[in-house]
């Protein structure tokens, strides 16, 4: 995945958070196609690692 193809605030976050969602929305695309359904489950999957701060992710402390 191209850095511009990511959502913003994926853009604004660290590299671990910007490769995080790019292989989760990769892996949700294979599951349920291109859309809405994959990026919903790509942020789900960043949601367990890291937090949004404002507008950037950052990682979960603990």
């Amino acid at each position: 995945m191209n850095r511009t193809e990511l959502p913003q605030t994926v853009r604004r976050s660290s590299k671990e958070a910007q490769a995080a969602f790019a292989a989760a929305r990769d892996t949700a695309i294979k599951r349920y196609g291109e859309g809405e359904d994959a990026e919903r489950a790509a942020y789900g999957e960043l949601k367990h690692h890291f937090e949004l701060e404002v507008d950037h992710w950052v990682p979960k402390q603990g």
